[in-house]
């Protein structure tokens, strides 16, 4: 994996996903703060602009503004979707499920931690 995409608001959460990623060794790490940021660099990506990424981490509670807005983007878009996805956030159950019905690659909850985080981006760089 040489370039991901996070998806996240909260600074601390940022730190968080980026220091874990150079730990793995991914070189390039885009990260945005919104929705429409992101999905701009994704549909610059799919015009050949920027290099898509090989993968992305995504929360779903972005303030005033819902993660599962990309995942449907994610979702719809063939060449988007073959990008792993790994869901990173603070809610529970019934997300999971939804998810899960969106056949995300990995979801693993914040209130895990910065291990069980490092451990799920693990997982997504090994394709599993």
């Amino acid at each position: 994996m040489n370039c991901l995409l996070v998806v996240e608001d909260q600074p601390s959460d940022i730190k968080v996903a980026v220091d874990a990623a150079r730990s793995a060794g991914i070189p390039v790490i885009e990260s945005h703060t919104t929705l429409r940021g992101a999905q701009e660099y994704l549909e610059k990506g799919l015009r050949g602009e920027v290099p898509l990424p090989d993968g992305i981490v995504l929360d779903l509670d972005l303030g005033h503004e819902s993660g599962f807005e990309l995942l449907r983007f994610w979702h719809s878009t063939p060449r988007i979707k073959a990008i792993p996805i790994l869901v990173w956030s603070i809610l529970g159950q019934e997300q999971k499920e939804i998810c899960g019905l969106f056949k995300v690659t990995g979801f693993v909850s914040k209130w895990e931690g910065a291990t069980a985080f490092r451990e799920a981006l693990d997982k997504l760089r090994a394709g599993n």
